[in-house]
């Protein structure tokens, strides 16, 4: 095993230090690419000697010097490698604490910061190298990051809640209604949702958070995060459910009474069963009472690449069939040629990303496997008879729309 090799790679991943030493602590190889960065904090003996305290079983160990310079230990074989000091973009717990070190401020500002999932990663390259029982980032924040009495408060607080709600008589919503109320949305059935929303139940929504109006936002957050994967389940592209759930949810942040907190939870239950329900429609007039299973066999083809340029030739080649067979067959079948069946779903998609996507006109074109921006205006003029610009001026988000018109795009052909 070239160890060198690795060492170089985290330190220039990770812009910092990456040090090895033996079981007894005694100094091996240092690696930093950066030559006018110390590693001022290692210096100090306390800090030196706790980061390099293992456990009785060695696993890799976090260490905060000032709840702001950190430092990882792993063990590998004979080995400990150390990596640091860095600093992490956002606030992250670390259980291993050393505090009122004396660091030089111009110091402090040289510190390398980076992500604390980029870290997690180093660390498991090492270890899992040298290791046959390979660990996630998961083992390693539960067991320096998350505080020993968290999961003992948690049990303590659960027990407490079951307690005072069974003597006051207090019990959540029925699940039962939650299952009739995003099945209608799985379905596209709007009239079920609506009669969902006036149900009437003895029972409360839980309390996710001590404040109420955060407590009810956080409810919203839920049913909308839970409406666009039962949209999503029903058939609707992920790309437009998670970017409706953006807007939606963003809206939520920004308000801050009640009554407008129902309104923009319903619009979103609602927007998600009509885009449903519409493709459910769609569906249902294409639907036959026989189904030929090598046009079905094309139709799942071509939805799963979409985003790619579909070629015929190639499409017969997975399918196993000859090209001009499987064009005939599916002109007879579907009383369409499969070249403008594939403009047709692709315009279909680019309609949605023009509505629910801040994408400008060349991303979508190049996600949709179009040759250029022109290509695709073209075609979408021929399916709608409207320009990529004027769709989404009349139809787009408006959020979407104003960031649109400030982005450096091209003109359209």
């Amino acid at each position: 095993m070239i160890t060198n090799y690795f060492m170089k790679h985290i330190s220039y991943h990770l812009h910092t230090f990456v040090k090895s030493f033996t079981m007894d602590k005694i100094p091996g190889e240092a690696v930093c690419a950066r030559k006018d960065f110390s590693d001022l904090p290692f210096s100090i003996l306390n800090v030196r000697d706790t980061v390099l305290e293992m456990k009785a079983e060695p696993f890799p160990t976090l260490t905060s010097v000032n709840d702001s310079i950190i430092y990882a230990a792993v063990p590998a074989r004979d080995m400990i490698y150390v990596i640091g000091p860095v600093g992490f973009h956002t606030k992250v717990n670390i259980n291993r604490r050393i505090q009122a070190v004396p660091i030089e401020s111009d110091w402090i500002q040289s510190l390398s910061i980076c992500d604390f999932d980029d870290f997690m990663q180093d660390i498991l390259l090492i270890y899992n190298l040298f290791h046959e029982e390979m660990l996630t980032a998961g083992d390693i924040i539960k067991e320096n990051c998350v505080d020993s009495l968290t999961q003992e408060q948690i049990q303590k607080n659960f027990s407490e809640l079951i307690f005072e709600n069974h003597e006051n008589r207090k019990k959540h919503n029925p699940y039962d209604q939650e299952v009739r109320e995003f099945s209608s949305i799985e379905n596209g059935d709007i009239r079920q949702l609506e009669q969902s929303w006036a149900e009437d139940y003895t029972g409360q929504l839980g309390t996710l958070a001590k404040d109420q109006i955060r407590s009810f936002k956080n409810v919203c957050i839920v049913v909308i995060t839970l409406a666009s994967r039962a949209a999503i389940r029903g058939g609707l592209n992920p790309e437009i459910s998670f970017s409706l759930s953006d807007i939606f949810i963003m809206k939520i942040e920004e308000s801050n009474d009640i009554a407008t907190l129902i309104h923009i939870r319903n619009s979103a239950e609602y927007e998600y069963t009509r885009l449903v329900q519409e493709i459910k429609e769609r569906q249902k007039g294409k639907q036959k009472k026989e189904k030929n299973p090598r046009i079905e066999a094309c139709r799942n083809y071509i939805f799963s690449h979409l985003h790619e340029k579909i070629s015929i030739g190639d499409m017969a080649l997975e399918l196993q069939m000859n090209p001009n067979y499987l064009s005939d067959l599916f002109k007879k079948e579907e009383g369409i040629s499969v070249t403008n069946y594939i403009r047709n779903e692709k315009v279909k998609l680019a309609e949605n990303l023009l509505i629910y996507s801040k994408y400008h006109y060349i991303e979508i074109s190049a996600y949709l496997g179009f040759s250029s921006q022109s290509h695709l205006g073209k075609q979408f003029k021929e399916v709608t008879g409207m320009t990529l610009k004027q769709y989404r001026d009349c139809y787009g988000v408006k959020e979407f729309i104003h960031t649109e018109k400030k982005g450096n795009t091209k003109a359209e052909a």
